[in-house]
């Protein structure tokens, strides 16, 4: 299950970058339904020419097979090369694994896509996200049990961009359809129990992160 850190990803240290990164695989996983789904972080996978430590590595079951996926996070200032995507390419070769994942804080070198999207490896961007909610602009101060701010106070801060789409422009992979929808139940809920009042919304056209 996803976590909910409230700390954003320019205030997070490397490792708390990795495990943002957990939670936005993991969020994927959720969405998708995927079978047998397990997922690691800093784990050492023993290859044919070596060991390799990789940031977070996960499995899956389709097909009737195990499906074995690597990810690497990097919190950088500075845009991905080509090399460093060469280099998690290589560990894939290695280890036999069928899917390469690189999450970088920052842009990515054009260079660095092609290569990329010539051998099929997901380069995701992440960002912090905020959410503005213009119904509490009155000036007052916030109560912290108030069940209209559930969803803005449990939405994740941070945002995942896939910037190997087919169409070339970044799409929005994290939060989830399916994570925003639960926030707002749980929203609703909140508000029924303490206020009485019933506001379900139905999102059959709520898009992830619009």
């Amino acid at each position: 299950m996803y976590r909910l850190d409230h700390k954003p990803i320019c205030d997070m240290s490397p490792k708390e970058f990795e495990k943002c990164c957990l939670d936005i695989l993991s969020g994927y996983a959720e969405e998708e339904q995927l079978k047998g789904f397990t997922i690691k972080h800093n784990t050492i996978i023993p290859a044919s020419d070596g060991r390799y430590q990789i940031d977070v590595y996960a499995e899956f079951s389709a097909l009737g097979s195990q499906f074995k996926i690597l990810c690497e996070c990097k919190k950088y200032k500075y845009s991905v090369n080509r090399e460093k995507v060469a280099v998690l390419h290589k560990k894939l070769d290695s280890i036999g694994a069928q899917k390469g994942i690189l999450i970088s804080t920052s842009d990515f070198q054009s260079g660095a896509i092609e290569y990329a999207k010539a051998h099929g490896i997901a380069l995701i961007k992440a960002e912090d996200y905020h959410f503005e909610f213009l119904s509490h602009s009155s000036g007052q101060k916030e109560d912290d049990n108030d069940p209209f701010l559930y969803a803005e106070k449990h939405l994740p801060p941070y945002v995942g961009f896939d910037c190997t789409t087919a169409s070339g422009e970044p799409s929005k992979v994290f939060p989830t359809r399916a994570m925003i929808k639960k926030l707002f139940e749980e929203m609703n809920q909140q508000i029924r129990e303490k206020m009485g009042i019933d506001i379900s919304i139905d999102f059959p056209d709520l898009q992830a992160t619009d």
